[in-house]
């Protein structure tokens, strides 16, 4: 195998209405009482709208910055095209609470339409495996410890390194935008995310000591000029406190 490119992924999704009933499926929160209801779905009632792919190269340079299955709302194809990816690349994945979400979520749905998903179980689940960072640095279980510690949000761990967090759009409105044919908003803002997401795993190999800091300034620069021009990334590198966030001064 050559060397090992880098893909921080995100998806957004929305109920899958024909599936899941909350009265009967939602689950139940623990302590309160027997009809209390979790708002959020549990993972396989979740239809996947878009998934959002930064590439980047072994030099942590932009390959690509998109949206899988990008002309097509059909969550078939954009699972079908996310497997090719994968299956090819095998890339390092980051993520945001992946392991606990966005995986699950992309297995369980590729289930339901039975598209093979090789890459979920490639190399004995090594994507799947908590402590296999070298494979799928879930940034949500690292600074976490692993979930001793009560898990933060992207929104609040970015905003910690001078990052802008969630504007504009959050979860809780994909819904109503993929309804009103706002998909083109829902791909920004899930790039957006990505984008945050991959700024602070910079920052996280900062912390790790696993990039000394001038190597570290030199990479987020590169990367931060490398998407200035793409729509998503615009407003998320005109909000950043870049000063702070590569901490100069």
């Amino acid at each position: 195998m050559g060397e090992r490119t880098y893909a921080v992924i995100d998806i957004e999704t929305v109920p899958d209405r024909e599936l899941y009933e909350p009265e009967r499926d939602a689950p139940k929160r623990e302590g309160k009482s027997e009809g209390t209801e979790e708002a959020f779905p549990p993972p396989w009632a979740h239809r996947v709208v878009v998934v959002g792919i930064l590439w980047l190269g072994p030099d942590f340079a932009c390959r690509k910055l998109g949206s899988v299955g990008h002309t097509s709302l059909e969550e078939p194809k954009i699972l079908r095209d996310l497997a090719g990816f994968l299956d090819k690349e095998h890339p390092v994945l980051v993520t945001f609470n992946g392991r606990r979400f966005d995986l699950p979520v992309m297995a369980l749905r590729s289930m339901r339409h039975g598209i093979p998903a090789a890459w979920y179980f490639w190399q004995n689940n090594a994507y799947r495996q908590r402590f296999r960072p070298e494979m799928h640095v879930d940034l949500c279980e690292e600074l976490s410890d692993y979930g001793s510690v009560r898990r933060s949000k992207l929104d609040a761990v970015a905003r910690v390194v001078g990052l802008p967090g969630k504007f504009g759009m959050d979860g809780s409105q994909v819904e109503a935008a993929v309804e009103r044919g706002a998909i083109e908003e829902v791909r920004r803002y899930c790039q957006a995310d990505v984008i945050q997401t991959a700024f602070v795993w910079l920052r996280y190999l900062l912390l790790r000591d696993a990039m000394p800091a001038d190597v570290f300034r030199t990479r987020a620069t590169a990367l931060r000029d490398a998407l200035v021009s793409q729509p998503a990334a615009a407003e998320v590198i005109e909000r950043t406190d870049w000063d702070r966030y590569l901490l100069n001064g």
